[in-house]
């Protein structure tokens, strides 16, 4: 996995599985670029769990190049239920559905 640093997602927060997290900007792309792993952290519990979100690839669509990442983030968006990670480079727009998270 290659990790960057996206920081205009930094600070973002989103509602999932009844809570509330701040993104923390810190971003992992899987080997083949199909899956997108963002840093939280849980902002309605004093604790503030921290937990990795999940964002995939919808239904075969092309993925980021793992070696080639950069910051490319757009935006994050709401479609119904799902919230999804739009990334754009010059010639191609990437959309990652919210699948799951993974507690630390």
């Amino acid at each position: 996995m290659d990790e960057t640093q996206w920081p205009e997602l930094a600070g973002t927060e989103l509602e999932y599985g009844d809570h509330t997290w701040e993104l923390t900007g810190t971003v992992e792309i899987g080997e083949i670029g199909d899956v997108l792993s963002v840093r939280a952290k849980q902002v309605d519990d004093v604790r503030q769990p921290k937990a990795t979100l999940r964002f995939g690839l919808r239904d075969g669509s092309s993925s980021l190049n793992p070696g080639n990442l950069g910051n490319h983030f757009d935006s994050l968006e709401r479609e119904g239920d799902t919230h999804v990670l739009v990334v754009k480079k010059e010639t191609r727009t990437y959309r990652y559905d919210l699948q799951g998270l993974e507690y630390e």
